[in-house]
């Protein structure tokens, strides 16, 4: 495996070679703003003093990257898409994913948490920078007393100093029975910079709170048909009385301390320009899991373990995390090869400790990173390749190796982008050791295994964007149909393609019909362990005009999801 992964990056760097001509021109990476995956930016900028938005933000992953900031914009494009569309029966509940992801992150993982999705992190968080408050309020009220509620409030105390608050607040009674959810998310945020630029920070502190009914299904599928008036809070569901909590708090603390040189232009008030940098990224995240049940014996469980009356079950997990990396940093000068190449290295440990019932454990992991990158390219072409690596601890010889190459027109109409990666990684605890009033398991699986390839095609003249992916797993970790830990020891190969178009259609007054369209097909042989949707399809029809002389803006239409 060692002698494989030595061959992959290899090859990453070669192809990169080729298509990436080094030079001593200028040049920035571009990002498609209609782009299905997530824009990736490589490069590494002097321009934060030129930054002149009004109000804009960053997110965590491209903090340092200041061309790549976000201005605050108020349009409605996607408003209706306020929460996922793949609840399990009733908003704030379960999340069921249309497209297969095993955990990506190396190092420690619980396992997978069903209400990702909805929660607050310290990489979905938004660090702003505003010149004037920005408040932004949204609301919905719907059937079945559902209400979402969601707030921002953004102010700059100084220039260089703001501060965020972020609210989010669902309450749904659902339409079967028992399907109640009432979750809130809370998060405070705030990032900094001195006036000569030496220092940055980046502060977070969250709670995610949950609160759910669990029916455990419907008994009968024939019983929806035959229900009176429709009313399918008269279905008969399997559980009467279990309800979920999960409840997450984090404390997030990102610092940068730049080196180079102080700039001669005073309007940069002798600001120092990185040629690199240290970055300390700190977190400490916990996570507390409650499920009960007044009827343990009511013939759903098979099994009854500790208590036969009540059903409290509790886990409790926390992992705290620093990581020190050193990076180079462009500062504007072109003088060849060593001023174009740019490297990163990273040191991260992991202190976790878990609690269930008898368990009570705690362990470490120590894991190194290393990335190798072009700053800069007068031919628009940007590559990046790396990895990680646990050296010692629970998740030792977990690794990931990636790399992706980005080669855009002359004028940053068109790109083309290129990836792969390759990974393996240790069981998630929960598939490992389990122990509840209905579950008990303590497995010895094997470490998983994951490589793929993919690449994407954006126009943004044509408003189009068409990728596809191709994915083999080894050892599978799944859930069988009585819910308890599995592993599929064979390969299975996953195949997705998609595209992504956008259709506009001006009238003489500069209103707007649109149509916005993304298509997916995934492929997966017949197998009981990776269960997708062959087809995932999502629609918007819609009209956008200015009303009461440009005061108001309207956004009128209908979307469909498919899956």
């Amino acid at each position: 495996m060692q002698s494989l992964s030595k061959l992959f990056v290899f090859i990453l760097l070669f192809v990169s070679s080729l298509l990436c001509a080094q030079n001593n021109g200028q040049g920035k990476s571009s990002n498609g703003d209609f782009a299905i995956h997530k824009p990736i930016v490589l490069n590494d900028s002097s321009s934060l003093f030129k930054q002149e938005h009004l109000s804009h933000y960053n997110y965590e992953s491209n903090y340092e990257y200041s061309d790549s900031a976000t201005e605050i914009e108020n349009s409605l494009s996607g408003f209706q898409n306020y929460l996922p569309r793949t609840t399990l029966g009733n908003v704030g509940l379960e999340i069921n994913d249309s497209f297969y992801k095993q955990t990506n992150n190396i190092g420690f993982n619980y396992g997978k948490n069903v209400f990702a999705d909805y929660f607050y992190t310290p990489q979905n968080i938004k660090f702003y920078n505003t010149r004037t408050p920005f408040t932004d309020l949204f609301y919905v009220a719907g059937t079945k007393k559902e209400g979402d509620f969601k707030m921002t409030f953004s102010y700059n105390i100084k220039k260089n100093w703001n501060v965020t608050i972020d609210f989010t607040r669902i309450r749904s009674e659902g339409i079967y029975s028992r399907q109640k959810t009432l979750n809130n998310y809370f998060a405070v945020s705030s990032n900094y910079k001195t006036n000569n630029n030496r220092y940055w920070l980046l502060f977070s502190t969250i709670y995610n709170g949950v609160k759910a009914e669990e029916n455990g299904g419907i008994q009968y599928d024939t019983a929806i048909d035959a229900t009176v008036n429709n009313d399918r809070k008269l279905v008969f569901v399997n559980l009467a009385s279990a309800k979920r909590t999960v409840n997450n708090r984090t404390v997030f603390l990102k610092q940068y301390l730049n080196f180079g040189k102080h700039s001669n232009d005073t309007a940069m008030h002798n600001a120092i320009i990185p040629r690199s940098r240290l970055i300390l990224t700190s977190k400490f995240d916990d996570y507390a899991f409650r499920y009960t049940d007044d009827y343990p014996l009511a013939g759903f469980y098979s099994n009854v373990n500790y208590d036969s009356v009540k059903t409290y079950d509790t886990t409790y997990f926390y992992k705290l995390s620093n990581e020190l990396e050193w990076k180079r940093a462009d500062d504007g000068q072109r003088r060849g090869l060593k001023d174009m190449i740019g490297f990163s290295i990273g040191a991260k440990n992991e202190i976790v400790r878990v609690k269930q019932h008898s368990i009570d454990t705690s362990f470490q992991n120590n894991i190194a990173s290393a990335f190798l990158y072009n700053m800069y390219s007068n031919h628009q072409c940007w590559w990046r390749v790396g990895g990680r690596y646990v050296v010692t601890g629970y998740n030792k010889d977990d690794y990931n190796i990636s790399g992706v190459i980005r080669k855009d027109d002359k004028y940053k109409l068109f790109s083309l982008t290129l990836n792969a990666y390759s990974k393996q990684y240790s069981p998630d605890f929960i598939y490992s050791q389990f122990q509840s009033n209905n579950f008990i398991w303590n497995n010895k699986f094997v470490q998983t295994n994951e490589t793929g390839a993919g690449f994407n095609v954006f126009s943004k003249l044509m408003q189009l964007s068409i990728g596809a992916d191709y994915k083999v797993f080894k050892n599978v970790l799944y859930f069988d149909n009585f819910a308890t830990a599995r592993q599929y020891t064979g390969t299975i190969p996953v195949i997705d393609g998609y595209a992504k178009k956008n259709f506009k259609v001006e009238t003489h007054n500069r209103n707007s019909w649109n149509t916005d369209v993304v298509l997916r097909y995934q492929y997966v042989p017949d197998s009981l362990v990776i269960r997708l949707p062959q087809w995932v399809g999502d629609a918007a029809v819609y009209y956008e005009t200015n009303l009461f002389k440009k005061a108001m803006f309207l956004q009128i239409g209908a979307s469909v999801f498919y899956s």
